[in-house]
């Protein structure tokens, strides 16, 4: 199951407003107060069902007066509409629920299913529901609503609030709430003689599959659970603690931001049970809901989780929703799937949440806004963005050119690494903003940011500023003296005597009073240069000397261990 998108009518700040799903991984952002929470309500009033846990307090009904948008003075009602994308090979327990409500036979290997929902002044609720074109019945559509809410179709973390505590006799304890399979329940309930074995085996599976998804992060940890309640039902508590080297500890004594890590690992991991441990006559893909998942987090393990999360929702093919402050929460592979919630003042009064187009030449305006950087300087750094494995930063295409030709005709006594890929960032002047280098550098395992010796003194001190070292980061090619200060001043020598030889008139104009004639000399004479060296194959390993010194360096800093 899929969300496809969500509109609105009058429902709190969202007077008028449609947000679309495009991908298995979508994030809603914006300032405080943009609306984000509203959209969440919106989501769970369809999805969540009652509380399993008593001593919570979670209410996301609709009430007229208290969600209304304000500033209407009319009696319009309030309108909600879901399209929601099923599939017979994800979801055939809802077809199949489907068909029966519709009494008719759906042929179709996917469909589109449209739940509207209406709230009156009165508080009286309405559900409609169409399939393709089929309208069910009021009493078709509001069973289904119904089996939504009761079919553990979404899971929910608000990273913001303790969910997952306990509170018994003693002090509180963390638990992981596991939803039972109906297979599970089955064997629980006929079971009752031999239920602490039994649990003792559904806790290890658990326990196996959660270390797994732990396992992805740079901090190692392994989980333990300890039986918490002596009943069979849909869900099934334990106690939760993570061993670091040896050592267990309850989650309760972890940081809190490694407690919200595993609690959304948890809530990723029963998504991934229910879809594929149901029988088909149970099955149903759910849909989670995350908000916040940067909190607690310092910046690079938010980069970390963010990666981490993306990846998950593709590989389990699992869409996860995902409200966040955080620039390194958004969707980098695809920034279309990156929804940016923002208020405007209509009719000089009245401040309604919008959607900011983020399609097209509009990718950048949630990093934009995260980041506190102008969209124009984000746009140089598009094709730096995704995560990558070991990454070779060059000034530009001429720069990967030379690289890549050394590789593919491995001249040299040092040939590049063929898992290195090589990045041109656009010029030294990208260099310079700290803030958005250092977000885009997330993006990678090992990276190292190479430039021409002659721009160091521009660029050092935005280098440093977040915490580069030479070799260790970045690193200046060319040589220390006249007119070598760059790559081609590792050319050899017979390239250059050629290239110069010929273009006279180009050399001439290096050493022109103008700026702009000389930068144009610059960039036809590099050119130039890289056609001549390309025109040979028969370098001998002492006119490469210094192309393989540099390979070696990048090599080592990218490949070894």
């Amino acid at each position: 199951m899929r969300l496809l998108n969500i509109k609105s009518k009058n429902f709190k700040t969202l007077q008028n407003l449609e947000i679309k799903f495009l991908s298995n991984y979508c994030t809603i952002s914006g300032k405080n107060n943009a609306g984000k929470s509203s959209v969440i309500k919106a989501l769970l009033n369809l999805f969540q069902s009652e509380s399993s846990r008593p001593w919570q307090d979670e209410n996301y009904s609709f009430d007229y007066k208290e969600d209304k948008t304000q500033w209407l003075k009319g009696q319009e009602p309030i309108l909600i509409s879901y399209e929601i994308e099923v599939s017979r090979q994800d979801d055939p327990a809802f077809i199949t629920f489907l068909e029966n409500q519709s009494k008719t036979q759906i042929s179709e290997e996917q469909l589109v299913l449209i739940v509207e929902i209406e709230i009156s002044s009165t508080n009286d609720i309405l559900t409609k529901v169409k399939i393709g074109n089929t309208l069910l019945s009021a009493q078709s559509s509001s069973d289904v609503r119904k089996y939504l809410k009761s079919s553990n179709v979404l899971f929910h973390h608000n990273s913001t609030h303790q969910e997952n505590t306990f509170y018994g006799p003693g002090r509180a304890k963390a638990f992981y709430e596991v939803q039972l399979s109906a297979s599970e329940q089955a064997a629980l309930n006929s079971a009752a003689n031999v239920l602490e074995a039994k649990i003792k085996k559904v806790a290890r599976d658990h326990r196996e599959n959660l270390n797994k998804l732990l396992g992805r992060l740079v901090e190692q940890y392994d989980v333990e659970f300890s039986n918490l309640q002596k009943y069979s039902s849909k869900r099934h508590l334990f106690g939760i603690a993570l061993n670091d080297k040896s050592v267990e500890v309850p989650l309760n004594d972890w940081g809190s931001g490694t407690q919200n890590r595993t609690y959304i690992l948890i809530s990723i991991l029963n998504a991934k049970r229910i879809k594929d441990k149901n029988s088909a006559q149970d099955k149903i893909t759910p849909i989670v809901i995350i908000e916040e998942p940067e909190s607690f987090l310092h910046p690079s393990a938010q980069s970390e989780f963010g990666k981490i999360l993306r990846d998950i929702a593709n590989e389990l093919e699992i869409q996860i929703i995902v409200t966040t402050h955080s620039p390194y929460m958004l969707n980098r592979e695809d920034p279309t799937s990156n929804t940016l919630l923002g208020r405007v003042i209509k009719k000089k009064v009245h401040p309604e949440t919008v959607v900011v187009p983020t399609d097209g030449e509009n990718w950048p305006a949630p990093f934009s806004e995260h980041l506190g950087v102008p969209e124009s300087e984000l746009k140089t750094f598009k094709t730096l963005f995704g995560f990558k494995q070991n990454v070779l930063l060059v000034e530009g295409d001429v720069d990967k050119q030379y690289f890549e030709f050394l590789r593919e005709k491995s001249l040299g006594k040092y040939v590049l690494d063929k898992s290195i890929e090589i990045l041109p960032y656009g010029g030294y002047g990208a260099l310079t903003n700290g803030l958005l280098l250092k977000f885009t550098l997330s993006n990678y395992n090992k990276y190292l940011i190479t430039f021409d010796l002659d721009a160091k003194s521009k660029v050092l001190k935005s280098l440093e500023g977040i915490g580069l070292k030479e070799k260790d980061g970045y690193l200046p090619i060319g040589l220390s003296r006249g007119g070598c200060e760059s790559i081609e001043g590792l050319l050899p020598e017979r390239v250059l005597s050629a290239v110069h030889g010929r273009e006279t008139e180009l050399v001439t104009k290096l050493r022109a009073s103008d700026e702009n004639e000389r930068k144009k000399a610059k960039d036809s004479l590099k050119k130039l240069f890289l056609e001549e060296f390309k025109k040979h194959e028969d370098y001998t390993e002492a006119e490469l000397k210094e192309f393989s010194a540099v390979i070696k360096m990048i090599n080592e800093k990218l490949v070894s261990q």
